[in-house]
């Protein structure tokens, strides 16, 4: 199939309805939140920022940091597994569902009876990646190959902090953010059974930012946490490959915002045995609206119109000994993507999450090992945008997420 001429009414047609596909793509990503860095504080359906006792402290909320004692250093491995099974009038699909993971790591250091910490952290507040079969994958066709096929997001955050003690009761902390993101988005047109036959969307950019934190503590039983992380917008460039539409690959270039997130927790410990939080995490997706790639074929705008959602977290630890820790905790997150706007490339809706985990502690060393469980109700998309070919992405989907996550924690 030869390429229609460049500058023509019916490319022009043809690219912004598959661009307007590809648009499900980079902030949908991103909207699968990766809110836990910490097996701790994931054991605990990620109540922590009235907790925030262990250098990871430095993303969940940096004020904490004046309660470690010396130089502590963590690393973190998130694992996790997304499934979504879809069934529609035009057949059914799965995603490829393998393990993928996430590494994290913290520093943080407070020397006892200074009023000042500081701490480090590299770790991923958004990202991951969807897999749904290609057109050639499967017999008959996956129904959902013009929407979403390869779908890769990473966005890594280099994080200094430091915290100030203005009394024993309360702290304040908060440090810069340097953001760099990598994201390569791909599906097919639909218009030929070519392997050449793809959309793909492939750039970088990188900005800063900054996060914040406050931590009181009127009472030894009571603790009140607030914790905020401020909202990115990122420059990109790169390339896009609309084949066979446009012959060769474009220069591009957007612009992509990334929404605020803010934190408030309660902890109340009745004992030294025993720690009970419940946090409200709310995450500002209204700011993700339209985006426009920049082209040589022309402009095309990217619609998404987001919406606003919390995360709502109760968690609880018991100390058993002097050594030993058990955790258990319950999360429940709201979906971002309205079905006017709905793409698999993200499997996403309502969500309740079941946690937990176990600890052990010496003088010097400390280790967690947590499991997390998210589970979620049939999801019937309907009105959802056509793609190139005219199919849309209406149907029935079951989405659910499984993670397993070690973190490891030195104190010099």
């Amino acid at each position: 199939m030869h390429s229609l001429p460049l500058a023509s009414p019916a490319c022009r047609a043809a690219l912004l309805l598959a661009m307007a596909g590809l648009a499900a793509g980079p902030a949908p990503a991103s909207g699968t939140r990766v809110g836990f860095k910490d097996a701790f504080a994931m054991a605990r359906g990620n109540a922590f920022v009235a907790t925030a006792d262990n250098p990871s402290a430095v993303y969940y909320n940096p004020a904490g940091l004046t309660q470690l004692d010396g130089a502590r250093l963590s690393a973190s491995v998130y694992a996790v597994r997304l499934s979504s099974d879809y069934r529609g009038a035009a057949g059914t699909a799965s995603l490829d569902a393998g393990f993928q993971t996430i590494p994290q790591t913290f520093f943080g250091w407070h020397q006892p009876g200074e009023a000042w910490a500081c701490g480090f952290g590299v770790y991923l507040p958004f990202g991951l990646s969807t897999d749904w079969p290609k057109g050639r994958e499967t017999i008959p066709p996956s129904p959902l190959r013009t929407h979403a096929t390869h779908n890769e997001e990473r966005y890594v955050t280099f994080n200094p902090v430091f915290a100030w003690q203005f009394t024993p009761a309360l702290s304040i902390g908060g440090g810069l953010t340097y953001n760099r993101l990598n994201v390569d988005l791909q599906r097919e047109l639909g218009i030929t059974s070519a392997l050449t036959d793809l959309l793909r969307f492939k750039a970088d950019g990188d900005t800063f930012g900054f996060n914040c934190g406050l931590l009181w503590k009127p009472a030894p039983e009571h603790a009140f946490g607030l914790s905020y992380q401020h909202h990115t917008s990122i420059k990109l460039n790169g390339t896009t490959d609309t084949v066979p539409l446009v012959p060769g690959t474009e220069p591009s270039s957007s612009r992509f915002a990334f929404p605020e997130v803010v934190i408030v927790g309660y902890s109340y410990r009745p004992t030294s045995q025993w720690n009970i939080e419940a946090n409200l995490d709310w995450t500002n997706w209204d700011r993700v609206k339209t985006f426009t790639i920049a082209k040589p074929s022309g402009p095309l705008p990217l619609p998404f119109n987001w919406k606003s959602g919390c995360f709502y977290e109760l968690g609880v630890t018991r100390w058993l000994g002097s050594h030993w820790n058990v955790s258990g905790g319950w999360l429940y997150t709201e979906d971002s993507t309205p079905d006017a706007t709905y793409t698999p490339a993200v499997p996403d809706s309502n969500r309740a999450f079941y946690s937990l985990g176990a600890g052990y502690t010496t003088s010097r060393f400390s280790a967690m090992l947590a499991w997390h469980e998210g589970v979620s109700s049939t999801r019937t998309v309907s009105g959802s945008p056509p793609s190139l070919i005219g199919a849309t992405a209406d149907g029935t989907y079951k989405n659910s997420l499984r993670a397993f996550a070690l973190s490891a924690e030195w104190r010099f």
